[in-house]
């Protein structure tokens, strides 16, 4: 071979080397020979808003070895630039972390080589608005119309809801102690629901389970009305059955420690009526130290009795645990499941096939109690559903406290349906107390004759927990449970709520409200319908409108279900007891609570007690025409779209038979 022969041929194979080594890597800044540039850690393709993620380039090629500049742009007006990255110039195959801009919608991320920058590599990511999932803790008790109700059923359990109203997931036990209890020890799924609120915060929660024999066809349908962001009254609202509750926000806690009182109260194992109510003390390892308690099983009593037990650790996702409680004689099952609220508050729930019973356990605090932890008392007490349908509300102040017993007095009302229609109005009582350090407690009182009132154990709480909504943490603030001890009243329990304000004027704007009626309307004897509602009070004029549950029809043949029910009236203060008002018949003028309903009227014989002008109860006691209820009202700090359902009502309809 010559030699321009050679020249030729060489130059032919250097032209095909370099074409075939030509990179074509759509990833590659450039092509052809020289400095390339590609991701190591590329963006991923979707960011939530201020999520930071890792990113990194390799530079090959660079005989400077001059590194990575890093860049991003926008599609939107919110800029995107050096403060986004940890690091603006990395070294090759060094990775900087990127934080997601918010209030856009996409986002260019760029590699730029330092000694070539007309060297570079890009990706687009979708940012999006994170969507944050809360967890909720839920409870009702009331009476069933499915599985040949009414019968007893308790319902408690946590659900978790997104920002958009969605529910995600959840676990509940449900036990009616005739048929349908929750398989255990899981409970039942939650798989989903959607809860959907107007700008009253008033709607519905449906909640999709995995059993077939609760609501209707294993979807249960929730009345909702929210008093705050955290906390809700809550009544079960589709026919099948109708109950009284509340749903709160969840916070859970490493662990339950320290003192508690709680009451339970449902039905044995006969079926009859019964309530629990006590003070225990957890300590290492969820022992239970011994406790006392006290128990009315249909008019037996047990009082003072000392029991131990184990708190077995709730799960991490949903807070639901369960407690072992050595009791004798076996009035309630030896095992209990509890949902935390947090960790002042939990839910127990009673889910032995044979019984049924609902209540909850506060903590007691860091706490010595004395005589002296009871002041100024507004208090209210129900039955459950399966017991003598009763009802009592009042206040007290306290006097002596530095002796053992001390004593108390004040007004009060008592409104017994099931115990020959007796009721006390307005009826001036007294009586003594005692508390022992560890916060229990009890009460003898006079004055409620010919009711049945004489008999209360009390448990005290920690004196910073708001019994009725236990994440607020400013207002109504202490108190006690309290379990009825009258042989005729097995059942009934309730609260001591410290009155902080009884001034007429703080009884104002709106609020949330609820009550569970029990009545003798129709044959459906002694049975039940619920009702929450939201509103104004203003110049002292009441003014609500809500939803109704009826399945048993009480109230109206064909119709389980009723929205836009109102409550109107004027509440009369009652000049001889500041906190005390009355919406009777009896007065003059005559000024009862106005109850419509799907074009009916239903006059209600009512009295309110205030607490504060943010916690009230009132109690109704038309034991001529069959009707007792007890419920709260509380002052609502709510307005517009809720965080746990940004959606509003869609529109409803009555469901007929």
């Amino acid at each position: 071979m010559n030699r321009n022969t050679f020249c030729t041929v060489l130059v032919v194979v250097l032209a095909l080397c370099f074409a075939g080594c030509s990179n074509n890597n759509p990833e590659l800044g450039g092509g052809g020979h020289g400095i390339q540039i590609a991701f190591l850690i590329a963006p991923p393709a979707q960011m939530n808003e201020g999520q930071v993620v890792p990113v990194s380039a390799t530079v090959t090629g660079d005989s400077m070895n001059g590194g990575v500049d890093w860049s991003c742009s926008t599609t939107g007006a919110t800029p995107c630039g050096a403060a986004n990255f940890s690091a603006t110039h990395t070294a090759s195959g060094v990775s900087t972390n990127f934080t997601a801009p918010a209030g856009v919608e996409t986002v260019k991320i760029t590699a730029t080589s330092t000694s070539d920058n007309s060297k570079s590599v890009s990706a687009n990511v979708n940012v999006v608005v994170p969507v944050v999932t809360m967890n909720y803790t839920f409870y009702l008790s009331g009476q069933e119309a499915i599985n040949g109700g009414p019968n007893f059923y308790s319902l408690a359990g946590t659900v978790s809801i997104d920002a958009n109203g969605n529910v995600t997931a959840g676990v509940q036990d449900y036990n009616d102690a005739t048929g349908i209890t929750s398989p255990e020890p899981s409970g039942d799924a939650i798989t989903g629901g959607t809860l959907s609120v107007n700008e009253g915060g008033q709607g519905t929660l449906t909640l999709i389970t995995n059993n077939a024999n609760v609501g209707v066809g294993g979807t249960e349908t929730l009345g909702i009305q929210l008093v705050n962001n955290n906390h809700a009254l809550v009544i079960q609202f589709d026919g099948t059955a109708t109950s009284s509750g509340s749903l709160d926000l969840q916070t859970l806690p490493a662990s339950i420690s320290g003192g508690y009182a709680f009451t339970l109260s449902g039905v044995d194992f006969n079926y009859n009526a019964v309530a629990v109510g006590g003070v225990f003390s957890v300590g290492a390892g969820g022992a239970i130290t011994p406790g006392i308690l006290d128990i009315n099983d249909n008019g037996s009593l047990t009082q003072g009795q000392s029991f131990t037990g184990m708190v077995n650790a709730a799960d991490p996702t949903f807070g639901r645990g369960s407690i072992t409680f050595n009791l004798n004689p076996q009035n309630l099952p030896g095992t209990v499941v509890y949902y935390v609220v947090n960790s002042k508050a939990i839910r127990i729930i009673d889910v032995d096939p044979g019984d049924s019973a609902i209540g909850s356990a506060f903590s007691q605090g860091a706490n010595a109690f004395t005589n002296a932890s009871l002041g100024a008392t507004v208090f209210a007490l129900a039955d459950n559903p399966f017991s003598s349908e009763a009802g009592a509300v009042g206040m007290f102040s306290t006097s002596n406290t530095e002796t053992m017993p001390s004593n108390f007095a004040g007004v009060g009302e008592d409104s017994e349906l099931g115990n020959g229609e007796q009721s006390s109005l307005a009826a001036a009582i007294s009586g003594t107390y005692n508390v022992m350090s560890n916060g229990y407690g009890n009460m003898t009182v006079s004055g409620f004759s010919p009711g049945n009132v004489f008999a209360l154990g009390i448990y005290l709480t920690d004196p910073m927990l708001n019994l009725n909504d236990p994440n607020n943490t400013s207002t109504g603030l202490g108190g006690a449970l309290v379990n009825d001890l009258d042989d005729s009243l097995s059942g009934m329990t309730g609260v001591l709520t410290p009155q902080s304000d009884p001034a007429t004027s703080s009884f104002a704007g709106n609020y949330g409200a609820g009550f569970q009626d029990y009545n003798n309307f129709t044959s459906c004897t002694e049975c039940e319908f619920d009702m929450i509602a939201q509103g104004p009070v203003t110049s002292g004029a009441i003014s609500f409108t809500g939803l109704v549950s009826d399945p048993f029809e009480t109230l109206s043949g064909g119709n389980t279900t009723f929205t836009g029910a109102t409550l109107t009236g004027t509440p009369l203060p009652d000049a001889s007891n500041l906190g005390r008002y009355s919406m009777l018949s009896s007065n003059l003028p005559p000024n009862p609570l106005e109850f419509s309903f799907d074009d009916s009227l239903l006059p209600l014989n009512v009295v309110i007690y205030q607490a504060s002008g943010g916690q009230l109860f009132w109690l109704d006691f038309d034991l001529d025409s069959g009707s007792v209820f007890v419920g709260p009202l509380e002052a609502q700090v709510f307005g517009g779209a809720s965080k746990i359902g940004k959606k509003k009502a869609a529109a409803q309809t009555k469901p007929k038979h």
